[in-house]
């Protein structure tokens, strides 16, 4: 019987180092990303487990300051619409050194 494929590929020899360095930048970036989603879930339970703590955190007991209130729409605008630039604008910084890195190298 013979097999069109090898079933064992061949080894060759090739430098590890790149590989090496490469797993340790993506373990190191898996940590992180890790370490982020469990501050973010330990943030919202705390949200869910102590009502009121959202609220007294937005609002200041100044009474200097004139009291401020934001509907959905307008925090929307002030809030998401921000974020939604600077990941556009980040983005389009990274395509940009993406595009420059391809055509120098």
């Amino acid at each position: 019987m013979s097999l069109s494929k090898q079933v064992v590929p061949v080894i060759t020899t090739v430098s590890t180092m790149k590989a090496e360095k490469s797993t340790r930048s993506n373990l190191a970036y898996a940590a992180f990303i890790l370490f982020c989603f469990w501050v973010g879930t330990q943030i919202l339970s705390l949200m869910v487990h102590a009502p009121g703590v959202l609220e007294h955190l937005a609002q200041g007991n100044d009474a200097t300051r004139p009291r401020i209130e934001m509907g959905f729409a307008i925090s929307t605008v002030f809030g998401l619409v921000p974020f939604l630039a600077g990941c556009v604008l980040l983005g389009v910084v990274c395509l940009v050194m993406r595009i420059h890195h391809r055509h120098h190298f």
